[in-house]
């Protein structure tokens, strides 16, 4: 079945409790988990709350404890993580789809950063049918939530919280100049959300240069190469830092050589990057405020207040996909055996209709027709009577009443 391994903004007591496991995590097990037989499927999911990895196997208890195990390699002194299975597996990636899971609730990223993932995983060859039925029900699911409740309607985003936090640690952003590090997504929520605040000067460097500069053109905004970054610095009131390096982007000297030049003009730094793409050091500099994805806590409780009764809704009706699901699962037995009952009665029809033409050419047809009904009766309910017959014999009624309750005859007793 299913077997999972989450790290994530809460298990992780924060954002911060992240910035050291995940990329350890994102590199040692993207290495190992091609390799591990009891894993028939996997999908690896990395976002800004959370490193997951979803896998399918035969064997839980061997994948399990691959997990565990694994954990204990890289951080053997930490309780962060944990291991899901089946339901519990597939009920937490219904609400993580759904945006019940992530640091802003009913942020919308979330849809389109695990659809990527999947995506990412079914390329690579490593989702088969298991998890291609579990993760398109999960976006079916996502989108059940976003059409059907208002989860996510006017939701804040980990983008849009940083430039809500920015207006309450400095005020207006009227006239300010803002850089932004970073091209990507939360980058681009960033930008978006600073439409309309009437700010001064904004500032886009980024590692792909070209990006950059599509990013700063949208927002009338100007492009600088990360070579001339301690100048973009010097000139900001604030910077709003999200990239995906595994490593500081914005250094300890690039804040200290830009304040040297405007010592009492006070800079405040918002880092919503996981790992964190800033150096904490920068908080020795004077006039330096910096602030991580954890300053966003008190935005991300304010936001779950807002939504308790959405948020009711959405468990609603991932309760209602997950009993759907366990009805299709209690059915798949069913659904195997039928398909192969239907392979045998298909090879007695074809074997006896084979029959039945050959004689056709030289005999009565109507004769040849009711032999032929005959041999297909016999057929069919040779092994069944024989069976029914040995299982009475035994005393296992239990087979008898399972006939008559297939066949419609327990009315007819």
């Amino acid at each position: 079945m299913i077997v999972s391994l989450h790290v994530t903004h809460s298990s992780a007591g924060g954002t911060e409790g992240l910035n050291d496991v995940v990329p350890l995590l994102e590199t040692e097990i993207g290495k190992r988990i091609s390799g591990v037989r009891s894993i028939s499927e996997y999908v690896i999911i990395r976002t800004c709350n959370r490193f997951e990895v979803y896998a399918a196997t035969r064997d839980n208890r061997a994948v399990s404890e691959y997990f565990q195990s694994t954990i204990k390699t890289i951080v053997p002194s930490s309780n962060i993580a944990y291991v899901l299975e089946d339901r519990d597996c597939i009920r937490h990636l219904f609400r993580v789809v759904c945006g019940l899971d992530s640091l802003i609730v009913g942020e919308d990223q979330i849809q389109h950063q695990m659809r990527e993932s999947y995506a990412k995983a079914k390329e690579g060859g490593h989702v088969g049918p298991m998890l291609s039925k579990l993760f398109d029900k999960a976006m079916v699911v996502g989108k059940r939530v976003r059409s059907e409740t208002a989860l996510n309607k006017g939701a804040v985003s980990v983008g849009s919280a940083s430039v809500e936090l920015a207006e309450e640690r400095i005020g207006d952003l009227f006239g300010k100049v803002i850089t932004i590090l970073g091209a990507g997504d939360i980058a681009s929520v960033i930008s978006k959300n600073l439409i309309g605040k009437n700010v001064g000067t904004v500032i886009v460097s980024n590692r792909t240069y070209s990006r950059a500069i599509e990013l700063a053109d949208e927002l009338g905004g100007q492009a600088v190469s990360m070579a001339r970054l301690t100048e973009a610095v010097a000139e900001s009131d604030l910077i709003l830092v999200a990239t995906g390096a595994p490593h500081y982007v914005l250094k300890y000297e690039h804040v200290s050589n830009a304040m040297a030049m405007r010592p009492d003009r006070k800079l405040l730094i918002i880092d919503v990057s996981v790992p964190r793409n800033t150096d904490p050091s920068v908080t020795d500099i004077p006039n330096v405020e910096f602030d991580s994805m954890d300053s966003l806590r008190t935005i991300a409780m304010k936001n779950v207040e807002r939504r308790k009764n959405e948020i009711s809704r959405a468990e609603k009706i991932i309760a209602e996909e997950l009993a759907c699901l366990a009805n299709e699962q209690k059915e798949q037995y069913a659904n195997d055996l039928i398909r192969r009952l239907s392979i045998k009665l298909t090879e007695i029809r074809e074997h006896e209709l084979e029959t039945a033409m050959a004689r056709s050419k030289k005999d009565c047809k109507a004769e040849v027709l009711d032999d032929l009904s005959r041999a297909l009766l016999n057929k069919f309910t040779a092994e069944l009577y024989k069976n029914m017959r040995e299982a009475s014999r035994d005393g296992r009624t239990d087979i008898c009443e399972a006939a008559a309750e297939l066949f419609g005859l327990r009315d007819e007793q």
